[in-house]
């Protein structure tokens, strides 16, 4: 049996969910095996063998083969479902978590479960630089609903000192803040990494993670604006790093000496 699964995902409860568009063969079971230890866990299929639920909490970090087993014999789960979509990993990553798992598939259509763990990060969604400021709009992500908390975003001057922070509106695990360039201009020429701090316990990175899209440096760029403090101009521009994190570049502009 080699049927291909139309449904195959994580759900909100960290169980995987997986369905056949007709039943699968009477005594069929799912192996989930960790690739590096060998460690397994089995879950038959009922009832009318059109699905199949795997509770995953306790899976231990790494890669987990998915197998379809009937009797001895044991082959690869094969899915068309590409696995996740974006709504759905973000409410996924809406609730406060310390290990996440999700499914990968293969280019032959075979299953992978990936189990990793995670801190909280602040998901960024949107930046809009211009007319002197940087908006920026996301999301916490495994850190949960923060009701009551005061939240601020806070830039840090990287290998050097310096720190700026403004106020943060946050809803629920929504935030939104708004970013004057002016501020950056204010210090000298730094690299600036951007953090979001929510009451005493969240300190979240901000970075692009739950879009599936990684390697944005070399591929997604900013405008550069341009801000004066005292007798110099300075250039001010977000950008992400190779970790896909939301930073801020600030240089000099170069005087012009004339001819």
């Amino acid at each position: 049996m080699n049927a291909v699964a139309d449904h195959c995902r994580v759900g909100t409860d960290d169980e995987l969910v997986i369905r056949w568009p007709a039943p699968v063969p009477d005594g069929t079971r799912i192996v989930l095996r960790h690739g590096a230890s060998g460690d397994s866990r089995a879950e038959p299929l009922t009832g009318d063998r059109l699905s199949v639920t795997l509770p995953l909490a306790g899976l231990s970090p790494g890669a987990w083969e998915v197998l379809v087993e009937a009797g001895s014999i044991g082959r690869p789960l094969l899915t068309d479902d590409p696995g996740f979509s974006h709504d759905g990993l973000r409410a996924y990553a809406a609730l406060a978590r310390d290990r996440a798992a999700r499914v990968v598939r293969l280019p032959d259509g075979r299953v992978t479960l990936e189990v990793h763990e995670v801190v909280p990060h602040a998901e960024v969604e949107a930046v809009h630089p211009g007319g002197g400021d940087i908006g920026i709009v996301g999301r916490l992500a495994y850190a949960g609903p923060q009701p009551g908390e005061k939240a601020r975003l806070l830039a840090v001057a990287r290998k050097r000192e310096g720190a700026v922070t403004w106020d943060v509106r946050l809803d629920g695990t929504e935030f939104e803040a708004r970013l004057d360039v002016r501020a950056f201009a204010a210090w000298e020429p730094a690299l600036w990494d951007l953090w979001l701090d929510v009451g005493e316990t969240v300190h979240a990175r901000l970075a692009t993670r739950l879009d599936d899209a990684p390697g944005k440096r070399g591929t997604l760029s900013y405008p550069r604006q341009v801000t004066a403090s005292a007798d110099r101009e300075m250039t001010v521009r977000p950008y992400y790093t190779l970790d896909d994190e939301l930073s801020i570049a600030c240089h000099l502009v170069p005087e012009d000496t004339g001819s």
